[in-house]
């Protein structure tokens, strides 16, 4: 076997497994004995790898992330079928169900009453109990993966040529090319550049949006669908999908390539996602709706992964395809998504009213959410990197995290809180990375206004631009439009 067969049988298992698992997160049908077996190949096959290929060192770095991974995949699917099984409410329900943790959302979007939303808050968060001894044991399982690997390998001529000396936490650092102090230091100094705005904004929001002093039960997931509720009904009309698909017709990309899947069903995942099936050939997008303005936010975020993946050459080599760091894979989701936030294309939609007032609400209720996520997403992303560094129980995380989250939004959060989100305890990192890619979505946005004018996404030649740049998948080149200068963002939402 050479290199080129083994990223082709490789792929083939990554496509299945993957195709399989979309299945799962959409609601339908699926076979977790297929996915278990698919597993323990993916397994094998990445152990050819660690023996027998020195190189490409991105192969190395997500080899091992796969077989730890594929090792806690029973695992996984344990937490999976725990979520919307034991995180279920006793009291309260939607839609005829018990509300679950794959609904619960949904829930907080539609319920008047603050006590009930109170009531499932609670209650899932001691069903926490349910869940924390396979979070736990999923995340000691990857811990001793990369300890089983931490080995020098020689090739042959006995020389030393591929180090491994990886732990979770080095692994996603070198696959972001970051070191361990500078991300500390960005997102620290984001958080704290955003954390008083947000405090100053989120009494003045709570009592105009909720009618009262906001509690920790109002966590972000609910504030992102209320903070628009007085100005929803002028995004009634408008349809998330034909207006995002618009945006990228017209700039000349192809979405044949690319499926969306809009039914909502009781156990399909609670926040909008995107599969790369098989890249560039098949990219599906899951989301239901919450409420008018976060659906058009949430469908524009994902068909900004889609457009992403659709747009990597085929040509490329497998590892610049399919290994594509997480800050880069979440920039063109989150530069799309900037579009709902522009008031020069909020104002071309087919909007109820196009009331000045009502379009500035909603862009100062956007920068209020953007100082929310960047508070938000820096206690998640201090916690996880310190749970790494510092080899926590599931318990000391817990009480880290609140500290965290009490922190940088002021709210007093039980910390098991994090065990109930949607990234934390399924990825090993991940959460800095949406810090990271705002910042840099915020410069692609400012090269493409230099470039094509203040309205380039309705410039052929700006899709061609932006094809261009993700041509490369994962060796993208970031300079172009990039210096992860966090002012230029900070400066948008704080003033």
């Amino acid at each position: 076997m050479n290199l080129k067969h083994w990223c082709e049988l490789d792929e083939l298992i990554y496509i299945s497994g993957t195709d399989e698992e979309y299945k799962q997160y959409a609601g339908l049908n699926y076979d977790e004995k297929l996915i278990e077996q698919l597993a323990e190949l993916k397994i094998s096959n990445s152990k050819i790898f660690i023996n027998f290929f020195p190189r490409p060192r991105p192969l190395l770095i997500g080899t091992i992330e796969d077989i730890a991974y594929s090792r806690t995949k029973k695992l996984e699917l344990e937490l999976h079928n725990e979520r919307n099984t034991k995180i279920t409410s006793s009291r309260y329900v939607f839609r005829d169900s018990p509300v679950n943790w794959s609904t619960w959302r949904q829930f907080n979007s539609l319920e008047k009453e603050h006590k009930n939303r109170k009531d499932v808050f609670d209650e899932f968060i001691e069903k926490t109990k349910y869940i924390a001894p396979i979070i736990e044991n999923r995340f000691s399982t990857i811990k001793q993966v990369y300890k089983e690997e931490n080995k020098d390998r020689k090739d042959e001529k006995e020389t030393i040529n591929n180090s491994i000396k990886l732990d979770p936490l080095s692994a996603y650092l070198e696959h972001e090319n970051i070191s361990c102090k500078k991300l500390v230091e960005f997102i620290k100094s984001i958080g704290q550049k955003a954390k008083k705005p947000f405090k100053d904004a989120l009494t003045d929001i709570g009592k105009t949006i909720l009618g009262k002093e906001p509690e920790y039960y109002d966590d972000f997931y609910y504030f992102r669908n209320k903070v628009y509720s007085d100005i929803d009904s002028n995004f009634l009309a408008i349809d998330p999908l034909g207006e995002v698909k618009n945006v990228l017709t017209s700039m000349e990309f192809d979405l044949s390539r690319i499926h969306f899947d809009t039914e909502d069903r009781k156990d399909k995942y609670p926040s909008p996602i995107c599969f790369f099936v098989k890249i560039r050939d098949d990219i599906r997008i899951l989301y239901k709706k919450e409420s008018p303005y976060f659906d058009l936010q949430a469908c524009f975020h994902e068909t900004g992964h889609a457009m992403h993946a659709s747009s990597v050459d085929a040509t490329n080599e497998y590892w610049d395809k399919y290994r594509i760091p997480m800050g880069i894979a979440e920039i063109f989701s989150t530069f799309l998504e900037r579009l709902t936030k522009n008031t020069t294309y909020i104002q071309s939609l087919p909007l109820a009213t196009k009331d000045q007032s009502i379009i500035d609400k909603l862009i100062s209720r956007t920068r209020f959410m953007e100082l929310f996520f960047v508070t938000f997403y820096t206690a998640n992303s201090l916690m996880k990197l310190e749970y790494w560094m510092e080899n926590l129980s599931i318990d000391q995380a817990c009480k880290l995290y609140s500290r965290l989250i009490k922190e940088y939004t002021g709210f007093e959060v039980p910390g098991e809180y994090w065990l109930l989100h949607h990234i934390l305890p399924q990825s090993i990192m991940y959460v800095p990375s949406y810090l990271l890619a705002a910042v840099r979505a915020t410069e692609l946005d400012n090269y493409m206004k230099n470039r094509f004018g203040e309205e380039w996404w309705r410039e052929k030649e700006a899709g061609k631009d932006l094809r261009e740049i993700m041509k490369p998948g994962a060796k993208i080149d970031l300079s172009i439009f990039s210096n992860l200068d966090s002012n230029i963002f900070l400066r948008e939402i704080t003033q």
